[in-house]
């Protein structure tokens, strides 16, 4: 049995007509004929009894008819379904992500992609910057906001998307809070509260360079795992620490932030993804650009 032997019935079922259901189908009318008789002879049952006057449903028909009909629909639902998934209409967009990119820029380019695209689902993982290459290599996330530079193993490429000053982190009741902006040479001597090597292994190197270029190596009093845990010790008058200028968007109470002189300390923020690996859902939200600032 076919789907179109279903819609054969369904037409003549509806018309009660041969004539009338062969031109709604586009068929000669012995051909539908044919059709009809080879569905009831598949299933073994009369569907319809019919003379040279008039075509009636049988009981078998009627019941056959409900079902029909709505095998159909189904068979429309998953045909409009396929189509839009080939066209990234609906699915899942699988985004992961490094803590800067939270405060203002994954909102800011998910919000529009959901309002072109409401039928996809977005999935979202925070990553480090190693684990963002990791996954997306292996195809675990379609793409991730990472810290750039970034290793491009295979066929990943990144796209440089946007930058972020960094500013020192203090507490607020910290000396350096009452000032303007602090040179980077006033961090010799200072407890640093900074991203383990491990978890984040070219932050932390630019950090300690930073330093390093200044003239003195850094008092590493303790390692953290992320910006915002290293905001908390801040807050809690355990260290200083960099931060970038996406942390102020979110606040820490009893923290302050200040510019830093004597350097010119930046993170530069990319979407990462595999040019070997994008579905139309990536596609579309590569082609949209949704993360540009707009007027």
């Amino acid at each position: 049995m076919e789907l179109r032997h279903l819609r054969y019935f369904v037409a003549v079922a509806q018309t009660l007509h041969y004539r009338k259901a062969a031109e709604r189908l586009h068929i000669v009318q012995p051909a539908l004929s044919k059709q009809i008789s080879a569905l009831e002879g598949e299933l073994g049952v009369q569907l319809l009894e019919r003379d040279r006057r008039h075509v009636a449903l049988t009981d078998a028909g009627s019941a056959f008819l409900h079902e029909a009909i709505a095998v159909l629909a189904q068979a429309d639902v998953a045909k409009a379904r396929a189509v839009a998934v080939s066209k990234g209409e609906i699915g899942q967009l699988s985004v992961g992500f490094i803590q800067p990119a939270l405060a203002d820029l994954l909102p800011r380019a998910l919000r529009r992609f959901r309002r072109e695209y409401p039928g996809v689902r977005i999935r979202l993982t925070e990553l480090t910057n190693r684990g963002a290459a990791e996954q997306v290599s292996d195809r675990t996330v379609h793409c991730a906001f990472v810290r750039l530079p970034v290793d491009l193993r295979g066929a990943l490429t990144a796209e440089p998307i946007s930058q972020q000053d960094v500013s020192l982190a203090v507490p607020d009741s910290h000396p350096l809070a009452a000032q303007e902006s602090v040179d980077i040479r006033e961090l010799a001597g200072e407890e640093l509260i900074l991203i383990d090597r491990q978890v984040e292994p070219q932050l932390h190197d630019y950090y300690t360079s930073l330093c390093n270029e200044a003239g003195f190596s850094p008092d590493i009093a303790h390692t953290v795992n992320s910006t915002w845990v290293a905001l908390g010790l801040v807050a809690g008058g355990l260290g200083v620490a960099f931060a970038p200028s996406s942390a102020k968007l979110v606040g820490q109470q009893g923290v302050a932030y200040r510019p830093l002189v004597g350097a010119t300390p930046r993170l530069n923020i990319g979407l990462l993804w595999d040019d070997k690996a994008c579905p139309e859902v990536l596609a579309n939200f590569l082609r949209m650009r949704s993360w540009e600032a707009r007027p």
